[in-house]
């Protein structure tokens, strides 16, 4: 025989315990075992007990005694009554489920001998589930040191979004062990809902507290209901649970316990919950995706382990919704059940529709139907918030419905888009908020749930509130066009009438608003998301034959192949677009200059690049436009400095600055002072360029620019790297390649791979320094960047040198010396010809090492002092190398001067070279 059954039911919450600890449902217990989920569930409610020989194996599966296990016999408690077959006893009886008292202590009240009393365990309080609770160990443990705390503060409310959890949490506190071992009376559970029927409610905890039918009776009103039951309860400690209160007088009704109980509420309402429980109103969260995943894995595990990323992409669907996810899991668990690929990949198919997620039903009994659900209602996501939806004013309703066209949370929107998109009053929006349906971001802003929104969108009708959407967003970005910090904030509300605009076909409002926009998009870095918008809005101008929307969006087009490093596919859209901008005398044209002067440039093509900027110049100067004006002269600055011309480009510079700085531009502002720090370092000045960039990072990360902060960290780091502090400038770019592997700027993952190739050289790591730049160079080919193509030949070249392979090392300079005379880089120049010259001396070449150093000399750009310096430094060794020790000496001594006033990283070096020639 394998089950024993006992006189009166007796949970078993240590056996139930030590199941929910190894996470494991019923089933897999009884697969543990040999047995069936039911036996297990007997034994846990303590219907039956286990055999000796289910005990033994209870015992070892869970490493526990059979005393720690509550599966030892006991006998029933004696009582003097009997339970009726209603579950309540009979008047002036005890009740049905009941437990001595732990304590032994003798209590009096109003004559009532408390230890005599038999502590209460409402039996309508619903199971807890056989799924472990998961992720809300900290809720849990906070609510219940609040309970425990006294009565002065033991009045706790929980409250939520529909499907939240909070009746599932508030089932596991009145289980737990520690829960009932405190409250050591008993604990009282009313379900309410909408419409709760309140007396019989009453009568039922009257009855449970032992009231007679003629006391009862005599109960005229709740006001004496409340004494009356005050009076019962008496200085018995117990725990009162008002689950699912949408009326505050109703849940108030509920709050009898006496000096030594506690209250728990839960509600969908924050008004009811701070109102019942002030400082003690928790608000449940949603589960984390780590949380959710673990959730379903506990619910249908082999479709879980098998279709993870589709799993993932439900938790994001249903924002980390308890019930959405136990919903989920159970419904995917059933449809694996019969092993067929086909049906699983079915079920999740109709997952991933949000009108199949809501659709999907779970039957509960009589004890489990939430207090909420009408009697002839299944439970479903559909179900659960409609009843709330129920309840909401006709305006509200229609708010609700409207604002699914805004974006779901984690994005939230501002006050001001709501009303726009609903057209309704902002006592709509309070009463969304009120009832629970809306989440209060921040001041003045909001968040809708996904699962609410999904809802919502399935019953808005008509297209109004989308076309709201594109103008409101349409005349939000042209009165903060540049006021990025507000463009930021409600960048989610412009894409997604972005997106309302694509899917309603508004063509004209999708190309307005796109070109609008894109500028925001791309100074972010954002660059997929701009190209998507932008791709789209190219098609719609095409379709309106709209010249000025063509020849915008090619702008665009181009600008984001220039970013990208295609710098042909680039040049290709830009002059196209220019041609169009030209034919029509549209403004745009001279944003098309300014982009293929970049595009010009970054080819190495200065001649060109120069060109197009100064065409550029000159109609931004004959129409006054101060923004391109700015603009064109940083390029132009960042050109001149290139080829060697410092106080030409300093010029350009300083006059950009003050026009950006007379306008309150702080995007150029902050991009002139990074090519101020540039020409600052270049001449050695590295404290003047450090404070150029560090103003110019300041402004970068107030306008959240992902690019220029990059670019300044490029900077900083260069500066740090020629001062010799090699660990700060490796921070700087290691910052700086997270930013640009982000934001997929290839041309600025090239520069800072070079440049922490050249770090770690420094600290004598050459194997990763040959990483970065074989990966640097690799990136430089493939978008025909030859300047830096040029420049990673010579750090290898220089790595490859310091290895001794002299010809792979001479053949990497030779290949980067002619790039570098294509493209006319004289500092690159100069820098392959030192390298070079270095091999010549290592292999006492010294004539041909002379003339590499002499011819360095001659191309260096004045203003480049650290160029000239290790000109000289070659010259001293080559001397050296000829016997010449007091031309060396001079020559070193030279050079050593002008690097330790530069604070130059080569300094030490040389000291070291002029202190081994003593004589």
């Amino acid at each position: 025989m394998e089950d024993i059954t006992t006189t009166t039911p007796r949970p078993r919450h240590r056996l139930v315990d030590a199941r929910i600890s190894q996470h494991w449902s019923q089933q897999e217990v009884a697969d543990r075992i040999g047995t069936t989920h039911v036996n297990v569930s007997r034994w846990e409610r303590g219907i039956t007990r286990p055999s000796p020989y289910f005990r033994r194996k209870l015992s070892k599966l869970f490493e526990k005694s059979e005393e720690e296990l509550d599966l030892i016999f006991q006998p029933p408690v004696e009582t003097p009554d009997t339970v009726n077959a209603s579950g309540v006893n009979p008047p002036g009886g005890s009740t049905g489920a009941v437990s001595a008292d732990p304590t032994g202590d003798i209590h009096a009240y109003d004559g009532i001998n408390v230890a005599a009393t038999p502590a209460i365990y409402d039996p309508i309080i619903p199971l807890p589930s056989s799924t472990p609770l998961v992720g809300r160990e900290e809720e849990i443990a906070a609510i219940k040191q609040r309970l425990f705390a006294g009565s002065s503060v033991a009045l706790t409310a929980l409250n939520g979004l529909p499907g939240v959890g909070k009746t599932t949490l508030a089932i596991a506190l009145a289980h737990d062990p520690d829960i009932r071992a405190h409250f050591r009376h008993g604990v009282l559970w009313a379900g309410l809902g909408p419409d709760p029927n309140v007396d019989r409610r009453l009568i039922r905890w009257g009855t449970l507290l032992g009231l007679s039918p003629g006391e009862i009776g005599n109960i005229k009103d709740r006001e004496e209901w409340a004494l009356s039951l005050r009076s019962a309860i008496g200085s018995r400690s117990m725990l009162l649970v008002i689950d699912d209160a949408w009326d505050v007088n109703d849940a108030l009704t509920f709050k009898v316990g006496g000096p030594n109980c506690a209250h728990l509420v839960t509600t969908r309402y924050m008004a009811i919950a701070s109102h019942v429980a002030g400082d003690g109103a928790t608000r449940l969260q949603e589960l984390n995706t780590d949380e959710s995943m673990e959730l379903l894995r506990l619910l249908a595990p082999q479709v879980i382990e098998k279709e993870e990323q589709k799993a993932l992409a439900l938790v994001e669907a249903v924002g980390g919704l308890p019930l959405a996810l136990t919903l989920m899991g159970n419904y995917l668990r059933l449809q694996a059940y019969s092993g067929q690929a086909r049906r699983i990949q079915s079920a999740l198919q109709r997952l991933h529709d949000a009108a199949g997620r809501m659709q999907i039903e779970e039957p509960r009994g009589p004890i489990e139907r939430h207090p909420s659900m009408p009697t002839d209602k299944t439970l479903s996501l559909q179900s659960i918030i409609a009843v709330t939806d129920q309840q909401l004013s006709a305006e509200a309703r229609k708010a609700l419905y409207a604002l699914s066209a805004l974006p779901s949370k984690p994005d939230n929107f501002s006050e001001e888009a709501a009303v726009a998109v609903t057209d309704c009053s902002l006592d709509a929006i309070d009463e969304l908020i009120d009832t629970g349906m809306l989440e209060s971001s921040s001041e003045g802003r909001y968040m809708l749930h996904q699962t609410i929104a999904d809802y919502a969108r399935l019953r808005q009708q008509g297209d109004e509130p989308r076309e709201r959407l594109i103008q409101y967003a349409h005349e939000f970005v042209e009165e903060h066009r540049t006021d990025y910090e507000q463009l930021d904030i409600e960048s989610g509300v412009i894409i997604a009438a972005l997106e309302g605009a694509y899917v309603l076909g508004k063509k004209e409002a999708l190309v307005r608003n796109v070109c609008e926009f894109a500028p925001f998009l791309l100074m972010r870095g954002n660059y997929s998301l701009a190209e998507r918008h932008v791709e789209r809005a190219h098609a719609a101008a095409v379709a309106l034959n709209d010249t000025y929307g063509i020849a915008n969006t090619l702008l665009y087009r181009g600008l984001i192949d220039q970013k990208h490093g295609n710098y042909d596919q680039a040049e290709t859209y830009l002059q196209e677009g220019l041609t169009l901008a030209r034919q029509v005398n549209a403004p745009t044209r001279i944003d098309a200059l300014l982009y293929l002067g970049q595009t010009e440039q970054k080819k190495g093509n200065y001649d060109q690049a120069e060109t197009y900027l100064q065409e550029g110049l000159t109609l931004a100067r004959q129409n006054e436009d101060l923004e391109h004006v700015s603009a064109i002269l940083n390029d132009l600055g960042w050109l001149t400095l290139k080829r060697g011309e410092q106080k030409q480009a300093e010029e350009y510079l300083q006059e950009g600055l003050v026009l950006a700085r007379q306008i309150g531009h702080k995007e150029r502002i902050s991009g002139l002072l990074t090519t101020l720090g540039s020409v600052s370092a270049r001449r050695g000045d590295y404290y003047q360029s450090e404070v150029y960039l560090q103003e110019g990072l300041v402004l970068a990360r107030q306008l959240g620019n992902r690019e220029q902060i990059c670019g300044i960290l490029i900077n900083l780091g260069a500066t740090e790297g020629e001062k010799g502090n090699y660990i700060q400038a490796e921070a700087y770019f290691l910052d700086g390649l997270v930013l640009a592997r982000q934001i997929g700027h290839l041309d600025q993952i090239v520069i800072l791979l070079a440049n922490l190739g050249d770090i770690v050289s420094e600290r004598g790591d050459s194997t990763q320094s040959e990483i970065y730049f074989q990966e640097g160079l690799s990136l430089a080919r493939q978008i025909g960047h030859r300047e830096w193509i040029s420049a990673l030949l010579i750090n290898l070249g220089s790595v490859i040198r310091k290895q001794g392979k002299y010809a792979q090392a001479e053949a990497y300079l030779q290949e980067s010396l002619l790039l570098a005379r294509q493209i006319d880089r004289p500092q690159v120049i100069a820098n392959a010809l030192y390298e070079c010259a270095s091999i010549y001396l290592d292999q006492n070449n010294v004539e041909l090492a002379e003339a590499a150093f002499r011819e360095m000399l001659a191309i260096v750009p004045d203003g480049e002092q650290d160029l000239i310096a290790l000109g000289q430094y070659g010259l001293a060794r080559t001397a050296m190398a000829q016997g010449n020790r007091v031309q060396a000496q001079k020559l070193g001594a030279e050079c050593l001067k002008v690097l330790e006033a530069m604070g130059h990283r080569n300094t030490q070096e040389v000291k070291q070279w002029l202190a081994s020639i003593e004589g």
